[in-house]
C-alpha cells in the first residue's frame, strides 16, 4: 500500500486565491496515479509470466481468499483489481460524482479519495465485491441475489464507511485524504 503523505497542509494552512483547493486537489490525483501504477504493474508481470498452459478440463474457478489473508503479493494484485472495481463501477453507479462525494448536513461523511489508504474501507470494499461476484450471477444466487446483495451488502458497506464514525470521517473532499484518530500510530 502507499504511504499517507503528511506534508499534506493542515486547515490553518495557506488559503490564498484557492492555493490549498488547487494542492489537496493535486495530491488527490497523484494518489489515483498511484493506484494506476500499481495496476500496471501487475497487468504487467501477468504479462511477463505468459500465457496459462490451457485446463485439461474446465473446473471452477477457485474460491478468492479474503484480501487480509492473502501474501503481500497477492495482496497487490487483489488490491489493483480492487480499486478498478471500486473506482470505475462502484463510485460512478452507487456513490456518484461530484457533489455526491461531499459529505452532506445529515452528518454522512465525504468518499475519500485515497480510499485504499483506509484499512477498514479495503476490508469491507472487498467484501462487498466478493458478494457482489456471487450474487450478481442470478445462475449462482437465483433471481434474488441482486437485491438481497443490495439489501445485505452494498447498503450497509456504504453506511458505515461515510458514518460519522466511520473511516472517511476525517476526509474531505476539497481537502482529500486524512487520517482518522482512531487509524493514527501510537
Amino acid at each position: 500500500m502507499t504511504s499517507t503523505d503528511d506534508r499534506i497542509a493542515t486547515e490553518s494552512g495557506p488559503t490564498q486565491d484557492g492555493l490549498f483547493e488547487r494542492v489537496a486537489h493535486l495530491q488527490n490525483a497523484m494518489h489515483r496515479l498511484g493506484a494506476d501504477v500499481i495496476r500496471l504493474q501487475t497487468q504487467l508481470t501477468e504479462i511477463a509470466a505468459g500465457p496459462d498452459p490451457a485446463p485439461e478440463q474446465e473446473e471452477a474457478a477457485p474460491a478468492t481468499p479474503f484480501i487480509f489473508n492473502m501474501s503481500r503479493e497477492d495482496y497487490k494484485g487483489e488490491l489493483a483489481d480492487l480499486v478498478t472495481w471500486v473506482n470505475e463501477f462502484l463510485v460512478p453507479v452507487y456513490v456518484g460524482a461530484g457533489e455526491d462525494l461531499k459529505g452532506d448536513a445529515d452528518g454522512r461523511a465525504a468518499w475519500c479519495p485515497v480510499w485504499w489508504e483506509h484499512h477498514e474501507a479495503v476490508g469491507r470494499l472487498h467484501a462487498l465485491r466478493l458478494a457482489y461476484r456471487e450474487l450478481s450471477d442470478t445462475a449462482v444466487s437465483g433471481p434474488s441475489g441482486p437485491a438481497v446483495w443490495h439489501r445485505e451488502h452494498l447498503d450497509p458497506a456504504l453506511e458505515r464507511l461515510r458514518s460519522p464514525r466511520g473511516p472517511f470521517a476525517a476526509c474531505s473532499a476539497t481537502k482529500g485524504h486524512r487520517r482518522s484518530a482512531r487509524s493514527e500510530p501510537t
